[in-house]
């Protein structure tokens, strides 16, 4: 069964991913074992389900096999974390998940005004371009195996996780940010209702000494890092508010307008 390490892009999935693959399977590098938690959709999930998925498929029309591939993945009788930008929602008919593949899934959620700055250095674009791409209902991408991801807005993405009936944490990148130990430790208690692992509180400080931000962009110029895109260090800065000093007024505004009700909810307004 699968726990899901859900959000959308450059809201903190990776660092969590480093923290939990650190705490869980520990190793002397920080990124040896990031692939415990492999990303989904990729193309080694869909390999030989059939002859269509031997070659690649066009666009959404590879949806219909995400349930399939799940079940195959699953036949293993473990806990298998993934990691997802998806919507948690149906895409022609067809369901991204259920609840024969889903136990839970944690979701951590940043400021759509900072995502719009980390998603910019990331992509190679502008800060008003990625405004436009966050607040795009639509917005779907393709890998360089032209795997589709449908990840929607911001808010979409966001609703259509929170709506879905699956048991869930809901993580602010904010917090982890400001207090990484008794967040964390949320996320490892959430983790325990379905796996027996230590609660350790001495191992969680050493875990979160070991992947700060700080020493995974060290570990990055020192040894690279293979999920890099942009001309820019995928661990670039990681503030919380650099939005306020980079993001225009306009972009601003169109982010405040499209996401208010959400972010109110969340305490960014």
């Amino acid at each position: 069964m699968i726990i899901w390490l859900s959000s959308y892009p450059k809201s903190g999935n990776t660092w969590l991913r480093v923290l939990l693959t650190n705490y869980l399977f520990s190793e002397e590098k920080v990124f040896s074992n990031l692939n415990y938690i492999k990303e989904f959709p990729k193309k080694n999930f869909f390999k030989d389900l059939d002859e269509e998925t031997n070659s690649v498929l066009p666009g959404l029309d590879l949806y219909k096999y995400f349930i399939l591939s799940q079940d195959r993945l699953n036949l293993n009788n473990k806990i298998n974390f993934l990691k997802t930008h998806s919507i948690c929602g149906t895409i022609n008919n067809y369901k991204f998940t259920n609840k024969e593949n889903t136990l839970g899934f944690i979701y951590i959620v940043r400021d759509p005004r900072s995502v719009a700055i980390s998603y910019a250095h990331h992509s190679n674009l502008s800060y008003e371009k990625t405004a436009e791409v966050i607040t795009n209902d639509n917005h779907i991408v393709f890998d360089k195996d032209k795997i589709v991801t449908a990840r929607s807005s911001w808010k979409m993405n966001y609703l259509s996780w929170t709506k879905s009936p699956y048991p869930r944490i809901i993580i602010k990148y904010e917090d982890l940010h400001n207090d990484a130990f008794e967040n964390f430790k949320k996320i490892l208690i959430f983790v325990n209702t379905f796996m027996k692992i230590e609660i350790d509180e001495n191992k969680i400080h050493k875990t979160i000494e070991k992947c700060s931000f700080d020493n995974l962009k060290r570990e990055e110029e020192n040894f690279g890092f293979y999920e890099r895109m942009g001309k820019d260090n995928f661990f670039r800065k990681g503030l919380v508010d650099e939005w306020k000093s980079k993001l225009s007024s306009k972009s601003i505004k169109l982010i405040e307008d499209k996401f208010k009700s959400e972010m109110i909810e969340l305490n960014y307004l």
